[in-house]
Order: structure tokens, then C-alpha cells, then sequence
């Protein structure tokens, strides 16, 4: 992958396809990958008849659910994906930066358009000056021994890998540490145009 090529970042729960990006690849190399998502940017998320989404109910209680285009509103972001781990960290920007988000999630794997991964439900927003939160902890809690989900030993692992990773952020460790504070895309990318890129439908990368 090179500076500027357009790749999807795909999220499951099991073969079940739930939420794509679009994304814009910054740097790849040994540290990790740089993605760059502009506001304006189209995305899908899974919405069922009623308008629910896996904030609302696990995948299994979802009736006649789709993927449904939205547009990225609000905010930019520049989305580091490590080498190895179970999460990935977004840095907002609005458009200077705001704020990090920690998304706990499944070690992503690599395929010739983009990164697939599992979300973990639970995050934590992080303030400039390394205060931070829990996101969607109830919702995290609600899925504890779901069979499709996590079960009691996972739960407490992907808790105790946030409360590292926010750990990080309140020492202002790395990359909690100023990296990126200034990021802007040189040149500018536009946002892409709507529509679904191809491979968006090949089976999850495992």
C-alpha cells in the first residue's frame, strides 16, 4: 500500500459484514498504518427495518438488517493501525485536533485492498491532555457470555487492554505523546465519492 491509494476498513461479527470505512492510506510501513478518513467521506453500517444498529442489539436480534451508505460527518481522522494488537487509535481533528479515540477491537488482518477486523464494542475517548473515558461501556457488559460475542475471561481481557492503553494516555506516553497533533494531508484528499469500492463483498480476511 502507498501514500494516497484508497483502502476499506471492514468490520465483522463472525461472516457477518457490519460497518466499512473509506479510507485514504497515509504511511505503511514497520510502525504500523496511517489511514486518513476526511469528513464527507461515505461509510455503510448495518441497520435493520426498525433502524437499529449493534449499539442497539446484537447482530442476532437484527431484523432484515442491510448495510445503509451514511456520510462521515463533523470530524477528519487519522486512524493508526498497529503492527500488532487489539485495537486501533483515531486522532479527531475539526479542524484542529480534539481529542483521541481508543477502538478495542480484534488485531486486524491485511488483505490486497484494506484491513479487516472484529469491534470489541468497548472504547474510551481521551482528551488532549490525557483524561479520558469509557464509550459504549454498557453495551460492552450487555454482550458478556452472548454465544456470538464474548465471554467472561475475553470480557475482562479487553478491559484490562483498555485500561493500559488509557494508562498510556494519562502518562502521555506514545501515542498519546503530541504525535500527529498537527496532521494535515499534504495535498489535501477529497473525500471519496459515494458508491461501494470493489471488494467490498469478498469474504472476511482471516
Amino acid at each position: 500500500m502507498k501514500a494516497g491509494d484508497l483502502v476499506l476498513r471492514r468490520y465483522f461479527k463472525g461472516d457477518q459484514l457490519t460497518f466499512i470505512k473509506v479510507a485514504r492510506v497515509v504511511s505503511d510501513d514497520d510502525t504500523g498504518t496511517l489511514l486518513w478518513l476526511a469528513a464527507g467521506s461515505p461509510y455503510w453500517r448495518l441497520i435493520d427495518a426498525a433502524g437499529r444498529t449493534l449499539h442497539d442489539a446484537a447482530i442476532d436480534e437484527l431484523v432484515d438488517a442491510r448495510l445503509e451508505e451514511l456520510t462521515w460527518e463533523g470530524a477528519s481522522l487519522l486512524l493508526w493501525i498497529p503492527p500488532a494488537g487489539a485495537y486501533s487509535v483515531w486522532w479527531f481533528f475539526k479542524p484542529d485536533f480534539i481529542g483521541w479515540y481508543i477502538n478495542l477491537e480484534a488485531p486486524s488482518v491485511r488483505w490486497s485492498g484494506g484491513f479487516d477486523t472484529v469491534d470489541h464494542a468497548l472504547d474510551i475517548w481521551v482528551e488532549p491532555d490525557g483524561t479520558w473515558r469509557w464509550k459504549d461501556f454498557d453495551e460492552f457488559e450487555s454482550r458478556i457470555g452472548h454465544p456470538l460475542y464474548w465471554n467472561a475471561t475475553e470480557a475482562a481481557e479487553i478491559r484490562a487492554l483498555g485500561e493500559h492503553l488509557a494508562s498510556l494516555a494519562e502518562a502521555g506516553n506514545h501515542p498519546f505523546d503530541g504525535t500527529h497533533h498537527d496532521f494535515q494531508p499534504d495535498p489535501p484528499w477529497p473525500a471519496p465519492g459515494p458508491g461501494l469500492p470493489p471488494g467490498w463483498d469478498r469474504p472476511r480476511a482471516r
